[in-house]
């Protein structure tokens, strides 16, 4: 009863963590973007790399946190099944 109960739980963060990691996704995918492709800025003269730079790199780290939580919570996921049969 208790590793159902950690499955389901595992499941429920996992599904939470998948949505703040494509929130998170899709803002360093455009910050990536944009410091990459600079003439982008150079066109929307309203954007400042500096700042771009700056909130791609404060995300990062919560990025790598939330990727290493789904990580955990998929492997239970994952061999939940496999040690249930044993």
């Amino acid at each position: 009863m208790m590793s159902t109960n950690l499955y389901l739980l595992a499941k429920r963060i996992h599904r939470l963590l998948v949505l703040i990691i494509a929130v998170i996704g899709v803002l360093m995918a455009g910050t990536g973007t944009l410091l990459k492709y600079t003439f982008i800025s150079k066109k929307l003269t309203f954007i400042d790399l500096g700042l771009v730079r700056s909130f791609h790199n404060n995300l990062s780290p919560y990025f790598a946190v939330v990727f290493f939580g789904m990580l955990i919570t998929g492997l239970i996921m994952y061999l939940f099944p496999m040690l249930k049969n044993k």
